[in-house]
């Protein structure tokens, strides 16, 4: 199993019962991902 390099790829990668907030990141505008990204690393 391959690991994610990246949040954001880690979150494009899930699936099945994740799918919907796999979707609603991909239609974050680039500023909103970015946001996300940033508060995640703060964790």
């Amino acid at each position: 199993m391959a690991e994610a390099r990246s949040l954001q790829e880690a979150i494009l990668w899930h699936g099945g019962e994740a799918e919907s907030a796999k979707n609603a990141f991909k239609n974050m505008s680039k500023s909103d991902r970015q946001a996300l990204i940033k508060f995640l690393q703060s964790l």
